[in-house]
C-alpha cells in the first residue's frame, strides 16, 4: 500500500511563521493585506507575495514598501507578477544583498499588514568562503535554518576576473589655461578561485594575486595643437586580502600589498619614473543602508627612481591619505593627500545619474567635480605647484 507523503516539516513551519507573522502584526485598519509561503529568501532572488485589497480596489502595477532588519531599513519597490483579479494581486521583490537576519516588510504607500521573512546572509548564500572563528556558532543550512550566522566573510571571494581599480573620468576645467584630466584604470585577478589552480597545495592562496594598471593624462586645450601635457602609467602586481567582514557587522577591511611602478614614458630631460614597494589597508563602515565612510592609508618606499626625480619623496614622502563618506546612490566625496607642506589634496564629489538616462553595467554614469591643489598633479610636474584646479566632468567608476 503506497502511503500518501507527509509535507516536510520546514513546509508547515514555514508557512505558520507566516501566518503568525500576518495575524498578530497586523494593524487594526489595515488597507492592504500581505502574504507568503516564502519566508527565506536568498539574496538576489525575488520574494513572491499576494496583496490583497480589503475593500476590493484594484491593486496598482508598483507598491513601495519598507524591509527593516534591527536597526536597518531599505526602501523596496513591489512589482507586479500577475494582472489585478478582484482585490487581489502576486507581486515581487529583491532586497539589499547587505541585510541578512529576520525583518519586518509593509508597505509605505498604504496601510498594510506585516510580513516577517528571514533574509539569508549574503555572502554564503552567493559563495564566498566562510571563516568560522572559534566557538562561534556555524553558518546557516538548509538543514538548520534556525541557526545564528557567524564568523568572518570574503566578500570579494566571487568577484569577477576583470575588475575596477581606481576611479574612471573624465574632467574639464579653466584655471589659466583650460586643460582636461582624465583617468582609465582596471585590475585583473589571474587565478580564477573555482580554476585548477586551487587543487594545488595553498593554491587557495593563489586567488589573490592580481595586476593592476592605471593610466591618467593632462590634455592642454589652450594650446595650438592642444598637446597633452604629461600622461603617467602605472602598473602594478599585488596581493589583495579580503574584502572581510564579521557576519551582522557594518565594518569591512581590506588591504593590498606589492609593487608598483610609474613613469611617463618620456626620455632625456623629461623622463620622470619611480618604483616602490606598497602596501595599504582599508577600513568601511555602513551607517546605514544608504551611507557609508570609509579610509585607507598608502605606504610605500622607493626602490628606484629616475635621476630627474631624486628628490621626489620631498614632495610626496611616503604615504597617501584617503578618506571618503557618502552613498552608492547618491553623493560621493572622496579625498586623497599626500599629507606634508609640499604635498598635494585632491577632491573628488560625484553624484549618480539616473539608471534610465545612462547604462548601469557593472559601473555607473556619475556627475563629477574634482578639486586639486598642491604639488605634482602629473609625474612630470612633481616638484611644481600651480593654481588651484576646479573641473567638471562624467565618470564611470569613483
Amino acid at each position: 500500500m503506497i502511503r500518501p507523503r507527509r509535507a516536510a516539516p520546514y513546509h508547515r513551519s514555514t508557512l505558520l511563521f507566516a501566518l503568525l507573522g500576518a495575524l498578530f502584526a497586523a494593524p487594526v485598519q489595515a488597507d492592504l493585506l500581505l502574504a507568503t509561503r516564502q519566508t527565506v529568501i536568498d539574496p538576489g532572488l525575488p520574494l513572491t507575495l499576494t496583496v490583497v485589497s480589503t475593500a476590493g480596489e484594484a491593486l496598482p502595477d508598483e507598491l513601495k514598501a519598507r524591509i527593516i532588519v534591527g536597526v536597518r531599513a531599505a526602501d523596496v519597490t513591489l512589482r507586479a507578477a500577475t494582472p489585478a483579479q478582484g482585490g487581489r494581486r502576486d507581486y515581487s521583490a529583491v532586497f539589499p544583498t547587505d541585510l541578512d537576519g529576520t525583518g519586518r516588510l509593509e508597505l509605505t504607500s498604504a496601510a498594510s499588514s506585516v510580513l516577517l521573512v528571514q533574509l539569508r546572509p549574503a555572502p554564503l548564500a552567493a559563495g564566498a568562503v566562510a571563516i568560522t572563528t572559534p566557538g562561534a556558532a556555524r553558518p546557516t543550512t538548509t538543514d538548520d535554518q534556525d541557526a545564528e550566522p557567524a564568523g568572518v566573510v570574503n566578500l570579494g571571494r566571487n568577484r569577477i576576473g576583470l575588475g575596477t581599480h581606481e576611479p574612471v573620468y573624465f574632467v574639464a576645467g579653466s584655471r589659466g589655461d583650460t586643460t582636461a584630466r582624465f583617468q582609465l584604470s582596471f585590475k585583473y585577478r589571474i587565478f580564477d578561485p573555482e580554476g585548477w589552480a586551487t587543487e594545488l597545495p595553498l593554491g587557495e592562496l593563489l586567488t589573490g594575486l592580481h595586476f593592476g594598471y592605471t593610466q591618467t593624462s593632462t590634455w592642454d586645450w589652450s594650446g595650438d595643437s592642444k598637446p597633452f601635457r604629461d600622461t603617467t602609467y602605472k602598473p602594478s602586481f599585488f596581493y589583495e586580502f579580503g574584502p572581510y567582514r564579521q557576519i551582522g557587522s557594518r565594518h569591512t577591511v581590506s588591504a593590498q600589498a606589492g609593487y608598483e611602478h610609474q613613469s611617463n614614458g618620456r626620455d632625456g630631460i623629461e623622463s620622470r619614473s619611480i618604483d616602490t614597494l606598497f602596501v595599504k589597508p582599508s577600513w568601511r563602515w555602513d551607517i546605514d543602508h544608504n551611507t557609508h565612510v570609509g579610509a585607507s592609508v598608502k605606504l610605500f618606499d622607493y626602490t628606484d627612481r629616475d635621476p630627474n626625480n631624486r628628490d621626489i619623496s620631498k614632495y610626496r614622502g611616503y604615504a597617501l591619505v584617503g578618506l571618503e563618506v557618502g552613498n552608492d546612490d547618491g553623493w560621493l566625496l572622496k579625498a586623497e593627500s599626500y599629507p606634508g607642506d609640499q604635498g598635494s589634496l585632491q577632491l573628488d564629489l560625484s553624484y549618480r545619474l539616473k539608471r534610465r538616462l545612462l547604462a548601469d553595467a557593472g559601473a555607473g554614469g556619475f556627475l563629477h567635480f574634482q578639486y586639486f591643489n598642491g604639488y605634482g598633479e602629473s609625474l612630470i610636474d612633481y616638484n611644481r605647484s600651480g593654481p588651484a584646479q576646479f573641473r567638471v566632468g562624467f565618470s564611470i567608476v569613483r
